[in-house]
């Protein structure tokens, strides 16, 4: 009995420890609360930039004369529906100069998929499902070396379709 005793005191001591490191961060894209990371809509789709964005002249691997602006990002899709892929024209960037004048910038489809397939990430034309949690990089090409007045503009389009689901305008913070 005391044996007992002893290995059941030893296993509690055992596993206390290990209890609060097996406690993983949920990740704020699934909290079902208002998050300002988090940008949704229609309470369908949702988006969530997990790494501060980056103007570089140099992304996966190939350099420009301009400037990349690199996003991170997970896209959360609860649709009732399958979608053939995302289109890739559910992204552009949007650059508002001092002066107010607007200038848009396309996804760069290729250095993105680049980027996606290094990482071993989805790319966008896999199927969309119910509870879908994709990571993905954006990468788009801009001229102004500007770190104010950009805006992520995400309109999700399901590939094939052309017309967008609904409308997200995300200020950004470029480091």
């Amino acid at each position: 009995m005391m044996k007992k005793l002893m290995l059941l005191t030893l296993l509690v001591l055992i596993l206390v420890p290990v209890l609060p490191c097996a406690a993983v961060e949920v990740d704020p894209i699934l909290l079902d609360e208002p998050n300002e990371k988090v940008f949704g809509c229609k309470n369908d789709i949702f988006i969530e930039l997990t790494q501060p964005t980056t103007m570089s002249k140099v992304a996966s691997g190939r350099s420009t004369r301009n400037n990349f602006i690199l996003i991170q990002a997970e896209i959360l899709f609860l649709l009732d529906t399958t979608w053939n892929g995302i289109d890739k024209s559910s992204f552009s960037l949007k650059w508002t100069d001092p002066d107010g004048a607007v200038s848009v910038f396309p996804l760069n489809y290729a250095i993105s998929m680049m980027a996606n397939k290094k990482l071993t990430w989805h790319i966008f034309s896999e199927p969309y499902r119910f509870t879908d949690l994709k990571h993905t990089n954006l990468i788009f090409e801009v001229t102004p070396y500007s770190y104010d007045g950009w805006t992520l503009v995400f309109r999700p389009t399901e590939r094939g379709t052309g017309t967008p689901y609904c409308e997200i305008n995300i200020p950004l913070t470029i480091k």
